[in-house]
C-alpha cells in the first residue's frame, strides 16, 4: 500500500511555518481522512477550526488549542513535537503539491482495495465505486507544463528507441496504426466471412512470439483456434487435415508447426455466454499473476454486460473494456460485427456508420478498423481477388485510409504485401 506520512509532515510542518497556506491546502480537497497517521490528521483538523475562528496558528497557540479541547496525551500533542515538525518543513512553496498527493494516495489505496474485494456479486457497484474515486483524483502536479513537458520527452525519446507501440506483425498495418498503444481499445468490425477472426487471431499469433496475449474467444473453440494458428504458420490446408487428407510431409510439418507453438506466450479462453465482468476479472489475474501486454476479444455482440442479460446499450461493454485498457495500460482489440445493412447497399464497403451502437463505440474506441473483401460480393468481376482491404476508419494517434493486404482463407492466414496506403480523403 502506498504511503504518504513524508507528505504528511511536510503539510503540517509547512502551515505551522505561514499560516496562510491552509487556504491554499484545503483548496485541494483534503481533510483529515486523507491522512495515514491518524494524530498529523488530527493536527490538521485542530489547525483547520483554527483558520474558521481566524486565529493565528503557530506550534504554541496551536498547544493550546489542543488543551483547550481536552484530555490529550501523546508525543504528537507536545509542544517539542510541533517545533520539529516546522523545523523539518522544506519549502512551503511545494506545500499544495504535498497535499494533493496525500490525498491522492489515499484515493489510490481505496481502489486498490476495491479492486482486491471484487466479486461477481459486486461486480458493478464496486466497479461504479472506482470510477467515481477515479475521477476524485487531483493531478495538478502531473498536470503541471512541467510535467507534461517531461512526459513528452520520454514519449519522444522511447518512441525512437522501441517503435510507438506494439507491432501488429504486418509492416502495411502498422505504417497506418503505428503501432498497438498501451491503453488504447481498438475495435475490428467486418461482415461475417470477411476474415476479422483470423486477421485478429494472426496479430495475437505474432505479438504472442515475445509478448504475453490472452485471446478471449466466445465462439470459436481452443482447438479451432489453435489449428487455425498451426494452418497459418505451415501453410497447410485446414480441410486436407479435417479429412485426413495429408502427405507424410504435410502430417510432419503440421505436427511441428503445432509443436513450435509452445513458445509463445498466449492464453487461449473460450468460454461462450460470459459477461464483460469475467473477462474483465480474468484480465486482471492473468496480468497479476504472469502479466499481460495485448488482450484480444472475439466478440462483442455475444458478450453479456450483467447476469445472464444481454443489453442494447453495447456502448456500456466497451467503456469497461476501455477503462481496462487504460488501467493496465496494454492495447486491446474488440471484434465486433457490422450490421446488415451492409448488405443492401451496392457498394458494399464498410463505414463507421455500419457499426452496431455506433455512437457508443465510436467514442470509447481509438481505433476502429474494417475488414473488406471485394471478392466475397463479386466473386467473377473483383479485381482484387485473394486481397483484404484493411480500412482505418478512426485512429486517434495515426492515420486514416486504407491498406491492401494477401488473404489466403484456406491457411487462415493474411500476409503483407507492397505497401500502399490509400487516403481516406
Amino acid at each position: 500500500m502506498k504511503n504518504s506520512l513524508d507528505a504528511e509532515r511536510q503539510v503540517i510542518g509547512g502551515i505551522l511555518l505561514d499560516c496562510n497556506k491552509l487556504t491554499q491546502v484545503n483548496s485541494t480537497g483534503i481533510n483529515i481522512n486523507d491522512f495515514s497517521d491518524k494524530n498529523l490528521g488530527q493536527l490538521f483538523n485542530y489547525m483547520s477550526c483554527m483558520h474558521n475562528e481566524a486565529e493565528h496558528i503557530d506550534p504554541l497557540t496551536l498547544r493550546n488549542w489542543i488543551d483547550r479541547d481536552g484530555d490529550h496525551s501523546g508525543e504528537w500533542t507536545g509542544f517539542p513535537f510541533l517545533c520539529e515538525l516546522m523545523e523539518q518543513c522544506v519549502s512551503v512553496s511545494n506545500i499544495t503539491t504535498y497535499a494533493t498527493h496525500i490525498r491522492n494516495t489515499r484515493i489510490n489505496n481505496d481502489i486498490e482495495k476495491l479492486k482486491k474485494d471484487i466479486s461477481f456479486d459486486n461486480y458493478q457497484v464496486t466497479v461504479d465505486s472506482i470510477n467515481r474515486l477515479d475521477s476524485q483524483l487531483k493531478d495538478d502536479e502531473e498536470g503541471s507544463m512541467e510535467n507534461v513537458i517531461s512526459k513528452t520527452v520520454d514519449y519522444i525519446h522511447e518512441m525512437h528507441e522501441n517503435g510507438t507501440g506494439l507491432s501488429t506483425g504486418f509492416e502495411s498495418i502498422d505504417s497506418l496504426l503505428g503501432g498497438m498503444r498501451g491503453g488504447t481499445l481498438t475495435v475490428l468490425a467486418g461482415r461475417p466471412s470477411m476474415g476479422k477472426s483470423t486477421l485478429a487471431l494472426n496479430i495475437a499469433d505474432n505479438i504472442s512470439k515475445s509478448k504475453k496475449v490472452l485471446f478471449y474467444s466466445l465462439e470459436m473453440q481452443q482447438v479451432q483456434l489453435m489449428m487455425k494458428m498451426v494452418a497459418c504458420a505451415t501453410e497447410i490446408n485446414l480441410n486436407k487435415v479435417d479429412r485426413n487428407e495429408l502427405s507424410e510431409d504435410e502430417n510432419d510439418r503440421f505436427y511441428k508447426g503445432l509443436s513450435s507453438k509452445q513458445k509463445q506466450h498466449m492464453t487461449i479462453l473460450d468460454k461462450g455466454g460470459v459477461a464483460v465482468r469475467d473477462i474483465v476479472s480474468k484480465a486482471r489475474q492473468v496480468h497479476g499473476q504472469t502479466g499481460l501486454d495485448f488482450i484480444v476479444i472475439d466478440y462483442l455482440q455475444i458478450m453479456k454486460y450483467d447476469k445472464g442479460r444481454e443489453i442494447s446499450e453495447l456502448g456500456s461493454i466497451t467503456r469497461e473494456l476501455k477503462y481496462l485498457s487504460k488501467e493496465l495500460d496494454i492495447p486491446i482489440i474488440l471484434l465486433s460485427q457490422l450490421s446488415r445493412g451492409v448488405e443492401q447497399r451496392e457498394n458494399k464497403r464498410p463505414l463507421m456508420s455500419d457499426l452496431r451502437s455506433s455512437g457508443e463505440i465510436e467514442q470509447d474506441a481509438d481505433c476502429i478498423i474494417m475488414v473488406y473483401r471485394d471478392e466475397y460480393y463479386n466473386k467473377e468481376e473483383s479485381d482484387d481477388r485473394g486481397l483484404a482491404e484493411i480500412i482505418v476508419a478512426k485512429n486517434r494517434m495515426g492515420q486514416i485510409g486504407w491498406v491492401k493486404c494477401r488473404f489466403q482463407g484456406e491457411y487462415s492466414k493474411f500476409s503483407d504485401m507492397e505497401i500502399d496506403i490509400y487516403n481516406k480523403e
